[in-house]
């Protein structure tokens, strides 16, 4: 335990001495403002007061055009930092990369996320992009407030899918059941961390893989120890006929261990029973 926090310290460190996507703005539309990445890529960020630059509902294009070039909107950068009167966030499907400052300390209501397979496939770079909040922000899926046939309650991942990132469902409370597909083999580090709702899991058999706390709906990150019966996946079904390798025990809470009812296939009863985790 006492090497898995100091890795884990060692990684927060060295975060943070991360250069950021750099504040300093090329140009602002809309309300908007853009750091150029390259000929055709750009990232959002603060704008002139570095820090509060956005309030109310905010809504994310896909693609901008400054001085006669189109550029793909796909990153996010320290835009949010300190934002406290934002409502909504609305993200598009091109962003790529997520960075660790990009909503911390910042607070509102909703995240929008446009298309649920493009949020599986950004790189969140740490935990942190979210930073301490509390209340956490609701994360749904839809376009401009419209339904979708996705949801962030009864999750089913895309089957496109075949690595689910680190972190891309932490905090997300809203979710109360979680279907993985046959096409996933490595679910990331933290991916549902702090999921505290979730109560229902089935996990596809070409998962080889599950990384540290991926599926720990505990809230409180440095104390696995912490146990309430809120924090219970009460069912998880791994159809994997081979246990997936899973990175320590911390891959999911005490809670879920001690009370949660694990379904294996029958014929790898055994091979389960005898597996480290």
């Amino acid at each position: 335990m006492k090497k898995s926090l100091s890795v884990l310290w060692l990684t927060v460190m060295l975060t943070a001495l991360m250069p950021f996507i750099a504040s300093a703005y090329d140009f602002e539309q809309d309300g908007i403002y853009y750091s150029i990445i390259d000929s055709s890529r750009v990232a959002v960020v603060s704008g002139n007061g570095g820090e509060g630059t956005y309030r109310g509902n905010v809504f994310i294009p896909d693609s901008v055009v400054h001085d006669g070039v189109n550029y793909t909107v796909t990153e996010i950068g320290d835009a949010f930092f300190k934002c406290t009167q934002l409502s909504t966030v609305t993200i598009p499907p091109t962003i790529t990369d997520l960075y660790w400052d990009a909503f911390l300390d910042a607070f509102f209501n909703r995240i929008i996320v446009r298309d649920l397979e493009a949020w599986c496939r950004i790189n969140f770079v740490v935990d942190g992009c979210f930073g301490l909040m509390d209340p956490y922000p609701e994360v749904e899926v839809g376009t401009h407030g419209m339904e979708s046939d996705q949801d962030m309650v009864n999750l089913v991942v895309p089957q496109a899918i075949t690595d689910i990132h680190d972190f891309t469902f932490y905090k997300i409370n809203t979710i109360t059941s979680v279907v993985i597909p046959d096409e996933v083999t490595t679910v990331g580090e933290g991916a549902f961390f702090g999921c505290y709702n979730l109560k229902s899991l089935k996990i596809g058999p070409d998962v080889t893989s599950i990384k540290n706390s991926a599926f720990d709906t505990n809230c409180y990150l440095f104390d696995w120890e912490y146990n309430t019966n809120s924090n219970i996946i009460n069912e998880v079904t791994c159809m994997a006929t081979v246990p997936p390798v899973m990175a320590s025990k911390r891959c999911f809470n005490k809670a879920t261990y001690k009370h949660g009812t694990l379904y294996v296939p029958a014929q790898s009863m055994r091979a389960y029973c005898q597996d480290e985790y």
